[in-house]
């Protein structure tokens, strides 16, 4: 339960494609050597085409930059934003990687602020407290929907009111949708409307193509700010995997291929959705003292578990000396009295998944006698 990444097979047609890259010996070839800096042209025009036929979204080529992975490339964006003494505000809680990636791109001359997303137990976000957070120093927002650690979906009433404030104080609002192929709830509205100002849409293929290890990902931006993150690219990574440019492209250009990709992310969806449901339900039943967040997407249960040990850190420590499940501490994520556990990996194996759970249940009963 400990890693944030799905077990299952990507979509049949990456591998068809890449067997067809690799056999052919040109594009095989032209596929090893170095690409462009922003992304192979031509594939740039196809992730238009894959925004628009899989997630709705219209999109402008020349607002798209191609990185290695959202990671790296959420680190581009930083390091051409982000300036000694400024102030970025996160959510609380929020992916543990964000934290790392400010002090070290800002060399630890970075202000962090943290933003209360879980209030009076429940997920509960307000563009109050937002508001009272900002300052003339405020230099980026970052979001996470589906939430990781939380799994929650961010209301369209939020997200566009985050970006209200950004185009008064002149902040960015960085939002990272590497969740997007696994919404449970209706779809909001600005998963599928085009980029409005001040907005950075951070897109991965490792999550809803379930290939982390091909580490590829996307921004959608303004075009100032991509010619910026492109000339810092140039500095950092001359480019982006050419050959994985040449396997995706090579699926999104085939409409056929496409079709079966958007089946894949839709079935995907469907069989998430249920594993999400089963988990929330094992912990109402087996474990009715502890407070769960239902999951609304992505790959996680973050529960709390204050009334029995305070310490996340702690909890997750003795679990995984007692009966040897291993889950991700909330502390890390910002929240102490709170745990992550993701379905992910079990998603595939119901009857681990609901002997995982037991066992959890198992150890917090033995917390309350």
């Amino acid at each position: 339960f400990g890693g944030g990444w799905p077990q299952d097979p990507p979509p049949p047609p990456l591998k068809r494609a890449l067997l067809e890259v690799v056999e052919d010996d040109d594009l095989y070839v032209r596929g090893s050597r170095y690409g462009a800096t922003r992304g192979q042209p031509y594939f740039i025009r196809n992730i238009v085409k894959y925004e628009k036929e899989i997630f709705g979204r219209p999109v402008d080529p020349e607002e798209i930059i191609v990185g290695m992975g959202s990671t790296e490339l959420t680190a581009a964006f930083i390091r051409v934003l982000v300036d000694p003494g400024d102030e970025v505000i996160l959510p609380n809680p929020s992916y543990l990687n964000y934290e790392r990636q400010l002090k070290l791109e800002s060399l630890l001359k970075v202000r962090i602020k943290r933003w209360r997303f879980i209030r009076w137990g429940g997920f509960n976000p307000s563009l109050e407290s937002l508001e009272r957070l900002v300052s003339r120093r405020t230099k980026m927002v970052i979001l996470t929907t589906p939430g990781n650690p939380d799994s929650q979906v961010l209301s369209d009433d939020i997200v566009e009111g985050v970006l209200d404030l950004a185009e008064d104080y002149g902040f960015w609002v960085l939002i990272d949708v590497a969740y997007r192929g696994f919404i449970y709830t209706d779809t909001p509205n600005y998963f599928l409307r085009a980029r409005r100002e001040r907005e950075i849409i951070m897109a991965s293929f490792s999550k809803e193509l379930r290939i982390p290890g091909w580490r590829l990902s996307y921004a959608i931006a303004d075009r100032e700010l991509v010619h910026a993150v492109e000339t810092m690219e140039q500095a950092f990574n001359l480019c982006p995997n050419r050959l994985v440019q040449e396997t995706l492209n090579r699926v999104f250009s085939n409409d056929e291929y496409l079709a079966e990709v958007k089946k894949y992310i839709e079935d995907g969806r469907r069989r998430y959705a249920k594993v999400a449901r089963l988990t929330y339900r094992l912990f109402r039943r087996l474990m009715p003292g502890i407070k769960a967040l239902r999951p609304q997407g992505g790959f996680y249960l973050f529960f709390n578990h204050s009334r029995y040990v305070e310490s996340s850190k702690k909890f997750c420590e003795m679990l995984l000396k007692k009966w040897q499940v291993a889950l991700a501490p909330g502390v890390d994520f910002g929240m102490e009295g709170w745990t992550r556990l993701s379905y992910a990996p079990l998603s595939m194996d119901r009857r681990k998944l609901e002997e995982g759970v037991w066992r959890i249940a198992s150890f917090v009963g033995e917390l309350g006698k």
